[in-house]
């Protein structure tokens, strides 16, 4: 056992969450009346601190999206499934004491991803994002490296027009036209795209002509 004081006990407000640290983890310190409860810091949604969170009835609420954790066993009154660690902890001398040795153990197993000496450093979002807000690891990713790894225009998707709705190369008939007196490179390209109805491209260059239609509007022609 590795005896190690969190907080001093006449300075802990009741209920009112305070960070600890021991090690790599963050941890939450909760005073109720004459109790006191020592958690794993991070609400196991999204990993936000909950030492700023708050406390509601016998519940400590995370302050980002309001998961709970009862005070005494850190298990969810919403969920019970879900549950805080909670670590061993005494009140002597008037310290609040945990034992470094079963947080350390703990986070072997529990690896913490979380760089405080980095860009958002203790507040970052390990989760990369939700399918609620699928792009919150690239939005942070561009406040931290702007577009130096992305290239100039970041980053580049296509317009998201279905595969099977493109003008295909069978949509191309090729048709020779007479050849004009210019010379070739002396021919101004032209490119005329009709309307979305049409869904034909016409393009004349020098001697030919190509035009792109769907089947259909061929067949129908």
């Amino acid at each position: 056992m590795h005896k190690t004081a969190v907080a001093t006990l006449a300075d802990l407000p009741d209920r009112d969450p305070q960070y600890a640290l021991v090690g790599e983890v963050d941890l939450v310190v909760v005073r109720f009346d004459e109790d006191v409860s020592v958690f794993y810091g991070r609400c196991l949604h999204r990993g936000a601190l909950m030492a700023d969170g708050f406390v509601r009835g016998d519940n400590l609420m995370c302050g980002v999206h309001f998961w709970d954790y009862r005070l005494d066993t850190g298990v969810s009154e919403y969920a019970n499934e879900e549950k805080l660690p909670k670590f061993t902890s005494w009140i002597e001398d008037g310290q609040v004491w945990v034992d470094a040795d079963e947080i350390n153990a703990w986070a072997a197993d529990n690896p913490q991803p979380f760089n405080r000496d980095a860009y958002l450093g203790l507040y970052a979002d390990t989760s990369h994002g939700t399918a609620e807000e699928p792009n919150n690891a690239l939005i942070q990713q561009y406040a931290r490296d702007g577009l130096t790894k992305t290239g100039h225009h970041g980053k580049v998707d296509s317009m998201g027009v279905p595969r099977d709705q493109l003008p295909k190369w069978d949509d191309l008939q090729l048709i020779t036209a007479q050849q004009t007196a210019a010379m070739l490179e002396e021919t101004n390209a032209a490119i005329q795209t009709l309307d979305s109805e049409a869904r034909s491209l016409n393009s004349e260059v020098g001697a030919f002509r190509i035009t792109g239609a769907q089947h259909a509007d061929r067949n129908a022609a």
